[in-house]
């Protein structure tokens, strides 16, 4: 079973982060430089509902998984 890692985005002028569940870290960030690089929304459906990120307002994105819970990279006050 491939390990969960989870990735939260957080968007310029926000201390909140939307959680997602991803597969692969450097497939997700190259996803997110497309979407960047042609203008449009990343979209994201869970059981709590659907949110469409603007990719040119994230601040940052921080990486765990379920083997090292520690944060990959994050925000820095």
């Amino acid at each position: 079973m491939a390990e969960k890692i989870k990735a939260k985005v957080y968007m310029v002028g926000s201390t909140s982060a939307i959680e997602v569940e991803i597969k692969d870290k450097e497939s997700f960030l190259k996803e997110l430089k497309t979407l960047a690089d042609t203008n449009q929304f990343y979209m994201h459906k869970d059981e709590d509902g659907e949110v469409a990120i603007n990719v040119s307002l994230i601040q940052a994105v921080e990486f765990s998984n379920e083997k090292d819970p520690k944060r990959g990279a994050g925000l820095v006050s």
